[in-house]
């Protein structure tokens, strides 16, 4: 009889089961643990070609044989069909006849075990029917019921003597239990001290936090104050000096005098002097002396204002919410003031970033925060390349996604959100030759937004030579990485990958030559051009122009070449 199941003994701990028998399909290997048939990936799956393995939670309890694995050949349809007029291979035939074989052994299999079940053997060639079986049984079952009936009288004494027991047993357990809840109630006492003396540390530890925090702020304070001090007693000698020019001003318009002739038809005014030729101070001097103060007054004003102390916080989350009037407040890491509120006079289009600082001012008139203006962190962060410099370990880009501006290069064209670098829109970017530059692309705003480089800004022309992209955007510690070699086209550009986000990026210039230039000649002269002969990189010939290279050349698997209706290439042998 042919092998179609195995069955094996539960341990409780064994979670790997091997069989012995052949199978056609995954799906034909069936499994039950004491009779009940499990389900495949939920409770088991197949962890070999020959062995089961069952998943955490439902390994197998410890029994006799009650680990069953089994053969249950698909018999509703053939494996293969054939047509008329369709090729027979040699292995669709063997598929159908083993499956056919299959389904025979375990038809017999289950005959006999059902014969078996039906019958019992003599030991002489000679078998008992079940049904004789049967009726040998209720006679014996008679039997075992009178003796039954004795055994209940007998039980029900017990039981007396039993319920005895149970009451004194019952009177132990409660108290037994009282103890165990004094006890939990001990552990639970415990449990909250610990908490609290937990509680206790942690609320230090924060107050030492704090207190440094405060230190740290106390002496930022303490130096803009001091600047604030100075900028004010400039101002206050400035205002000094105006009330000064003022006062002068109103002492020449004070010694004007008016005088009479000719019977009060004629008028003359004049100053300290009897002559108002010779006196220099009359009405348009001092006209012109008090505008000079007013001018004064008005810069010693703008000096003071200047003067303001503004308080510092780390960030747009620490922006105070309950401000007095003309609170002022410089925020370090301006990311996402954009979105903040109540806010008022943010120019048009302005993103925040971790490198822009943001002052801003509180006036109660308005129950608003208004801006008032901004300046990068590092004052070297407004420069997104060095020209010529050389950095020996990698210049890191913050990218983030945002709907374009009139700021963006491509506003109104493709996509309606682009990407700024730096908190800038669009920026046309400069990478120097022998330097690394990494696009950090771990803001979420990038999720579903893929940063790669390509030779046209309409997302022709994948480049990936020297090109790294590690995680998903979107995601901490993604970014997409570019070495800068003499080999790198002179111009790429930065886009989107996703289908249908098209110019969200800018241009790049490498201050380099072209990739693959060309051999040059014994002296200076270049007149050799050399292509490679190994297509590894999808590539599109840009429309409306043509494109030539020397074979042979080969294409690998995968890699597609676009040559557009208006295009030709041509390959020279």
């Amino acid at each position: 009889m042919a092998t179609t199941e195995n069955s094996f003994n539960g341990t409780g701990s064994q979670d790997s089961f091997s069989f012995t028998f052949p199978y056609l399909k995954d799906t034909d290997i069936k499994v039950s643990v004491g009779g009940v048939v499990k389900t495949v990936t939920t409770h088991y799956t197949l962890h070999t070609p020959t062995t089961i393995k069952f998943t955490s939670g439902n390994i197998p309890p410890s029994g006799t044989n009650n680990v069953r694995i089994y053969r249950e050949t698909a018999d509703t349809a053939l494996q293969a069909t054939f047509y008329p007029g369709s090729a027979i291979r040699s292995g669709d035939l063997n598929d159908n006849f083993t499956q056919n074989l299959y389904v025979t052994q375990e038809s017999n299999n289950d005959s006999t075990l059902a014969l078996n079940n039906s019958r019992e053997s003599d030991g002489d060639g000679t078998y008992t029917s079940a049904i004789d079986k049967a009726s040998a049984a209720v006679t014996t079952a008679n039997t075992a019921s009178t003796d039954a009936t004795t055994a209940v009288t007998t039980a029900n004494a017990a039981s007396a003597t039993a319920t005895t027991a149970s009451n004194n047993a019952t009177a132990a357990v409660t108290s037994a239990s009282n103890a165990n809840t004094t006890a939990a109630s001990a552990v639970t006492t415990a449990n909250a001290a610990t908490t609290t003396a937990n509680g206790a540390v942690t609320t230090a530890n924060g107050a030492v936090t704090t207190a440094n925090t405060a230190n740290t702020t106390s002496n930022t304070a303490e130096t803009k104050a001091d600047n604030a001090i100075t900028t004010a007693n400039g101002a206050v000698t400035t205002a000094n000096a105006a009330d000064a020019i003022a006062d002068e001003a109103k002492l020449a318009t004070d010694r004007l005098v008016a005088t009479t002739a000719n019977n009060g038809a004629t008028w003359t005014l004049t100053g300290n002097n009897t002559n108002a030729s010779t006196d220099p101070k009359g009405v348009g001097y001092a006209v012109t002396t008090a505008e000079s103060a007013s001018a004064t007054a008005n810069a010693a004003q703008s000096a003071v204002a200047n003067s303001v102390l503004y308080t510092p916080v780390a960030a747009v989350a620490n922006i105070p919410g309950s401000p007095s009037n003309d609170d002022y407040v410089e925020v370090s890491d301006s990311t996402g003031i954009e979105s903040f509120s109540p806010l008022a006079g943010l120019p048009s289009g302005f993103t925040g970033d971790s490198g822009l600082t943001v002052k801003l001012r509180y006036t109660s008139s308005g129950s608003t925060w208004n801006y008032q203006s901004y300046h990068a962190s590092d004052s070297e962060d407004r420069y997104l390349a060095t020209y010529g410099k050389h950095n020996t370990t990698q210049v890191n880009y913050t990218v983030k996604v945002v709907t374009k501006t009139a700021a963006h290069r491509y506003h109104g064209t493709g996509s309606s959100s682009g990407y700024t670098i730096g908190g800038i829109e669009s920026p046309f970017l400069t990478l120097i030759p022998g330097n690394t530059y990494r696009f950090d692309t771990s803001d979420s705003s990038n999720s579903g937004h893929f940063l790669k480089f390509y030779r046209n800004a309409d997302k022709t022309g994948l480049w990936t030579d020297d090109v790294t992209i590690n995680g998903t955007s979107g995601q901490t510690g993604s970014y997409t990485q570019i070495v800068i070699t003499d080999t790198t086209p002179g111009s790429l550009s930065y886009q989107c990958a996703s289908a249908g986000h098209t110019y969200m990026g800018n241009g790049m210039t490498t201050n380099t030559g072209e990739g693959g230039a060309g051999a040059t000649g014994g002296g200076s002269d270049q007149i050799f051009s050399e292509n490679d002969q190994a297509m590894t990189t999808d590539y599109s010939i840009t429309a409306d122009k043509n494109a030539s290279c020397v074979g042979p050349i080969s294409i690998n698997n995968g890699i597609v070449l676009t040559i557009p209706s208006t295009s030709k290439l041509v390959v020279l042998n």
